[in-house]
């Protein structure tokens, strides 16, 4: 294979208007493959070794379902990534009203967020690598938010087997901006199995505590010695029955420096074929969810049924909740500032 960028054009009636399929390839075998639905990753595909493709990431086999996409395969979350208890909050004295898709509370930035819209996309290739260039703007009042917000979003895959996302958007209005992506990973060959026996290790000794709606309550716990602690690598599977339903909880870093720059946040092994992705991020932490509410109704690109456990999300983005919680870190992009953030998935022993 040879490093590549190609840009199909798909018309199907589920989706509001054609889609943009982008495939990005290396001389490694190493493909991707995004859609301009909700700026998100369609598949990430090894070719080379086995006789067939070995996908590393979860899609669906039916197109329809990436439509309605009820497990957030792959897209991009936002405005605000993850919960946003009662969906509000206070801004200038005044109180803003979001609009709910999750019990009381915004899951993922709204029912029509930044995950079921069209973004426009270029691409372009140079000598050690090819990107596909995503953007949108959300207009003012947009599932409730503040602001006429422009996004840029730049997929990039490198010869070194580097898959580096990099945001950046500015509002004309004060604002709350935390984006993410929302890719589901399985390295094995088989997924039978689902991703329990992955080992995984995470770069955080403290896990933001939730109430009872998975909402921050604003406190951290510390993870020594017990389920959440990945601090030294082990199984997925090891802890997990000890929790009432898998992990989706957000790790805080222990950076080694103040300030947004690159930091490996979390390595995911599959013991069985040595395969590893390590993710680096100029983000405060990663949530770690275990795909707990995949319920077997849909199948994936290869006609698995996706069960509980089928895949895991590793989101980097800032502190869940933060536009309710004054001690957390802020996630407001004030007028003429520029919201910046930079993840890197390193494909290792492919």
């Amino acid at each position: 294979m040879q490093l590549s960028v190609s840009i199909q054009t798909l018309e199907n009636s589920a989706f509001p208007a054609p889609l943009q399929l982008v495939t990005l390839t290396n001389s490694h075998g190493l493909e991707v493959k995004l859609s301009t639905f909700g700026a998100s990753i369609w598949a990430v595909n090894l070719h080379g070794k086995e006789a067939t493709p070995i996908p590393l990431s979860v899609g669906y086999q039916n197109i329809e379902d990436w439509a309605t996409n009820p497990y957030y395969f792959g897209i991009t979350a936002g405005r605000v990534a993850n919960r946003i208890g009662k969906a509000e909050f206070p801004l200038a004295g005044n109180t803003i009203k979001l609009l709910a898709n999750e019990r009381n509370n915004q899951l993922h930035g709204g029912p029509k967020g930044l995950s079921h819209c069209n973004w426009d996309v270029g691409t372009i290739q140079d000598d050690n690598s090819v990107a596909a260039i995503f953007s949108i703007t959300s207009p003012d009042g947009d599932q409730g938010f503040p602001g006429n917000l422009a996004i840029e979003l730049e997929y990039r895959l490198t010869e070194a087997n580097e898959l580096i996302l990099t945001y950046n958007a500015t509002s004309d209005k004060t604002t709350p901006v935390c984006l993410t992506n929302h890719a589901y990973w399985n390295l094995a060959s088989s997924k039978a199995d689902g991703i329990v026996g992955h080992d995984l290790h995470i770069q955080a000794s403290n896990i933001l505590a939730l109430d009872a709606e998975q909402i921050p309550t604003g406190e951290l716990t510390k993870v020594d010695n017990g389920p959440f602690d990945f601090q030294q690598t082990k199984s997925i599977g090891r802890d997990i029955k000890a929790l009432d339903n898998g992990y989706d909880h957000f790790f805080v870093m222990d950076r080694d420096t103040a300030g947004p720059s690159l930091q490996t946040i979390a390595v995911l092994t599959d013991p069985v074929s040595g395969r590893a992705m390590e993710i680096s991020t100029t983000e405060l932490g990663v949530q770690f969810y275990s795909g707990n509410f995949l319920d077997g109704t849909h199948q994936d690109a290869q006609g698995n049924q996706v069960n509980k456990y089928h895949g895991l999300c590793l989101e980097t983005h800032g502190y869940p909740n933060a536009v309710n919680v004054s001690h957390f870190p802020s996630v407001m992009l004030e007028p003429n500032a520029k919201y910046t953030q930079v993840t890197v998935h390193s494909f290792k022993n492919l």
